[in-house]
């Protein structure tokens, strides 16, 4: 099942189940936020293409990691949706942008051993996450808005055989990035309470780096697609 946030006409935003028919990706839209437990459908089905999928959740907290307990936070300015655009910011020299995957905290979770910590989680999302290429300090290079692509939606069936790419480069399973976003969980409840909508994400090693404008683009085979227009911040 894929949860999909998304607006309509620049109106207030809305979650729906995002479906095959007829040929044609829909949206069965919700009545309700599902992370405050709502998954009752209202009745409305709308058109993939006339809607503005945003980033699937609106997390209060986003721990970024690229092995167990060797993680950052990054606000919740920093996450946008897809064809959105990562920022290179006007004081640095570029970016280096990686993908990975976004682990969705569907209940609240504290004090959760790793045995348990599936049961708290609603699914997974492809990221792109951006680190700023300058002298400055390391919370400057990864916290900075614009920074962390999130989408296309959220995936409630989580395969753990399922491959990463970057661009059109076929890449690893997601399988050893999977374990190590269960650990930081178990590991982060265990100081940090974790709240729905929440996301724990963990990147691959694999990067690209922009000094220029350019298109980035991942993908989690039986999730979905991610691009991300870059572009240089304007002063």
């Amino acid at each position: 099942m894929k949860v999909a946030r998304f607006t309509k006409d620049e109106d207030l935003p809305e979650y729906g189940f995002v479906q095959e028919e007829k040929g044609k990706k829909i949206i069965a839209v919700l009545s309700g936020n599902p992370f405050a437990g709502d998954m009752d459908l209202s009745g409305e089905r709308v058109d993939l293409s006339e809607v503005r999928l945003l980033a699937p959740n609106f997390p209060l907290k986003i721990f970024c990691c690229d092995d167990f307990m060797d993680f950052y936070l990054k606000p919740a300015t920093c996450a946008m949706g897809p064809d959105d655009v990562l920022s290179i910011p006007d004081w640095s020299r570029g970016i280096e942008v990686r993908p990975g995957i976004g682990i969705i905290i569907s209940t609240p979770t504290r004090n959760c051993p790793i045995s348990e910590v599936e049961k708290h989680i609603l699914g997974m999302t492809c990221i792109l996450d951006s680190t700023a290429l300058s002298d400055r300090s390391h919370v400057c290079n990864t916290a900075f808005d614009d920074s962390l692509a999130v989408g296309p939606w959220i995936e409630t069936k989580i395969d753990p055989d399922a491959r990463l790419t970057l661009g059109k480069e076929k890449l690893e399973s997601i399988r050893n990035l999977l374990k190590c976003a269960l650990k930081n969980i178990s590991f982060i409840s265990s100081f940090s309470t974790l709240l729905p909508g929440d996301m724990v994400a963990v990147r691959s090693q694999n990067k690209q780096i922009f000094e220029l404008p350019g298109e980035a683009m991942t993908k989690i085979g039986g999730v979905g697609y991610l691009r991300s227009f870059v572009r240089r911040e304007v002063p």
